[in-house]
Formats: structure tokens, sequence, C-alpha cells
């Protein structure tokens, strides 16, 4: 329901409004006052039709008007028919444009006759009375269109807690992130100007050979270029210095240049480093749940991109939290971090040698532990789904996971929390969903 819609309680005898979920101010609406107490007007009547007993003689000759335009359709489809959104409408429209108009038009009211309740997994969550082919993402079902609110509002209420809790978090990690960005631009605009090294050496050199034949107070000057057949060049000059002056400052910004370059790419390589390292947090953070949170602002604290008050430093850290346990089909217990700190205590200090780990490739997400040195095909198929799942690549199809013994995995001596390596993994490309991980949230029955 759009952002104006109401729900009234009045009494049936007297027609007094009893109670109203959104109280509204006789300034906001003068046609009617809608506050406990008053008389329950009905609303201004439209002259829109009523979807539920449309006949083809209504919307067929709105489909014939707009043609392939589903846009200019779907908005013909609100102005003709009561009750229609953006969504439903584009829906609608849609199916009147590929199929029979009144086999489509009967289809998509019979659902909502009929709901098959879906929570869409995409960018925005959204939930839909029925399937809709016009909203790409993982459609979730539900028995029912309260068991389907319920969800969707309690994702909801976690991700908006998890922004509350979360949101100095956030902040430290954008203003790092900006600040890493900004660095890099100049890196790069540095070794940009390097290439111009050795242009600057040879305008130093023609003015130190021509010093008599250029103009004090002048802004150029050409002279011929013995690198070039004896070309002219065209050189800037600073009109305040005299013609050697001109020329040592080429010099002196050649030399500057060439010792930049031999730390620029030392430099870049350690500020991408720790870009990629603040983005796999951020994902993290966008994973969470309220309760691991506190890991990651301990991680981010330790690496001192949050500043203790001096209160707090005598206090004890706190104690890492535990993976969250999840059971593949045949009841393998796989564990699965939340965020670098989890990740680094389950992979390098819990695992057995033997267990088989597994990790988004190439993409920051959550280690996973498979409690067993020979998973079945399924297993190893669970388990990737979600190392997918809880990894940036969340919403996306054929995400690639690798797997491997726990015993080969290695930590750089130095390296930032969660941060390891490996060689000889395998790879299985899976896409995750939202059902098949609350499938493995729940033990099953042996």
């Amino acid at each position: 329901m759009g952002r104006h819609s109401n729900v009234i309680l009045v009494d049936q005898r007297t027609h007094k409004i009893l109670e109203l979920i959104r109280h509204v101010h006789p300034d906001e609406n003068r046609f009617r006052i809608l506050l406990p107490g008053a008389e329950y007007v009905d609303p201004p009547y439209q002259d829109k039709l009523d979807p539920f007993t449309a006949q083809p003689a209504d919307y067929t000759p709105l489909v014939e008007q707009a043609g392939s335009d589903t846009g200019a359709l779907a908005k013909a489809i609100q102005s003709r028919f009561q009750g229609f959104g953006r969504d439903a409408a584009v829906e609608m429209a849609t199916r009147l444009q590929h199929g029979l108009p009144q086999a489509a038009w009967d289809g998509l009211i019979d659902a909502f006759n009929h709901p098959e309740p879906v929570l869409i997994d995409a960018q925005k969550p959204q939930f839909a009375a029925t399937p809709l082919r016009t909203v790409d993402g993982d459609a979730h079902a539900y028995p029912t269109l309260s068991a389907l609110l319920d969800a969707f509002y309690a994702q909801r209420a976690e991700r908006a807690r998890v922004q509350e809790v979360g949101s100095k978090l956030i902040r430290v990690l954008r203003t790092n992130t900006e600040r890493l960005t900004k660095k890099l631009k100049k890196l790069q605009h540095t070794l940009d100007e390097s290439d111009r090294a050795d242009e600057l050496r040879i305008r130093g050199e023609v003015l130190t050979t021509y010093l008599r034949d250029v103009p004090r107070g002048a802004n150029s000057v050409e002279l011929p270029n013995f690198y070039d057949d004896m070309r002219p060049i065209k050189i800037a000059l600073a009109p305040e210095l005299g013609p050697n002056q001109n020329a040592q400052k080429y010099f002196t910004r050649y030399q500057k240049l060439r010792k930049a370059v031999s730390h620029v790419h030392e430099q870049m390589a350690e500020a991408q480093a720790e870009l990629e390292y603040l983005q796999g947090v951020q994902a993290m953070v966008e994973i969470a749940a309220p309760q691991d949170l506190v890991d990651i602002q301990t991680e981010l604290t330790n690496a001192g991109y949050i500043r203790l008050q001096r209160k707090a430093k005598k206090q004890r850290q706190p104690k890492v939290a535990p993976p969250e346990r999840f059971w593949a089909s045949d009841g393998t217990a796989i564990l699965v971090g939340k965020n670098n700190l989890q990740n680094e205590q389950l992979t390098l200090h819990s695992a057995a040698k033997d267990d088989v780990w597994l990790h988004a490739k190439d993409i920051p997400g959550s280690h996973v532990i498979v409690k067993s040195n020979d998973p079945s095909a399924r297993t190893l198929t669970e388990a990737a789904s979600l190392a997918a799942y809880f990894s940036k690549a969340r919403q996306s199809a054929n995400v690639p996971v690798d797997y491997i013994p726990v015993k080969r995995i290695r930590k750089p001596n130095g390296s930032k929390p969660g941060f390891v390596i490996y060689t000889g993994q395998r790879t299985l490309s899976v896409t995750p969903t939202t059902e098949l991980v609350d499938k493995l949230r729940q033990q099953p029955t042996m």
C-alpha cells in the first residue's frame, strides 16, 4: 500500500471513527476529517474502473494504443483502473503485451484472489502476493500473506538495527575508503606525470644550451630541439625567473618525478590492499546481524581506525563471538564466520586440519568450514551456497567458490585479520538462495 494509505476502524451503527492507523489533520485533508470521533466519510469518487470486474473492452484499447511501450501501458492501466501500484501495473502491462489480453488480465487478477506470497530477495527486497515476472531476484515462497509480512518486516527491522548500531562503523569505513580512493587518484596522477619526466629533462637541456637566446620576462620561448632533428620546441617559462633558473626548475621537477616513481608503485599497492580490506569489512557489515558488529568494532579498533576513549582503554576486549552453525542435508555441521575476527578464529584455531574450508573466489565474504574430511558432493554444494550467500556476491548467480582442506591454508605474517592464502584449491559454481540458507539453519531429524 502507498504512503497515503490508511486503516480506519469505524462504528458500523454510528459511522463514527473509533481509531485509525494514521491521524490526518484537517489542514492536510479538507474534504474529510480523519480523526477519532469524527464521522466517517467515504473518500472522493474516482472515475476509475474496478479491475476485478473489468471486461476485455475496458483494457484491450489501452494495449492497442500503447503498442510495445510497456511504460506507457502501465501508466494507462493506473489511470483507468483502481488500486494498481507501479509494480503491479508494469507486471500487468508486460503480461498483456506477451499473451492473450483476457487470459493475461484474468490470470493476474485471479492471483490476487488466490495468493502465492513471495519475498523477492533483490538489491531492495520486496514482497508480492504472487510471483512477479518483471522483478528480478530470488523469490522465496511463504504459506500465508501474514507469514510473508512477518518475514519481510523482521528482515527490515534487523537491517535497521544493524544500520543503527553500525552507523559509527559505516561512517568510519566510508571516511577511510574515500581517503584511500583520493590517495590512489593522486598517486596515479604522479605516475602519469612521471611519463613526462624525459620531456622535462629535454626542456631543461635545451634551455641550458640556448641560454643566450632566452628573453627575460617571457612566458614561453621556441628553440631548436637537438633531440628531434632541430625542430622547434615551445617551452613554457616562469617570467619572474631568469633563463638559467627556468632551466634548473625543469631539472628539479625531472629529478623529483624520477625519485617519486620508485615509491609510487609500492604506495599504490599498499593503498589498494588497504582499500580492498576496508571494502571487505564493509561487505561484512552489510551481511552482519547486530550481534556480529561487536567483533567488527573490535577489529577496527585494533587496526587503529577507531580511537578508544581513555576510560575504555583499560577495559578488556570482548570475546570473539562464535560462528553461526548450519547443518547439511545429511546432518554434517557447517560453520560460518560473520566477520574477519570470527573467520580467523574459525579457520586458524577452531577447525580441524582435515576439515574442508570454503570461500567465495576473489570476493569479500565469510570463511565456511565443513566439519568433515570427506563431505558428500551435496554437502559441498550446500556449504558453497552458504559461502556465496554470506559474501558480497549474495545477489549474483553462478558464484565461484573455492574449497580446500584447512591444513593447506596459510596466514602471511603481519597480514590483516581474516586474510589467508592457499594453493591447489578446487572451485564450485553456485547460485545462493535465501530459501536454502533458512533450510540449512534447521538441524535435520535423522
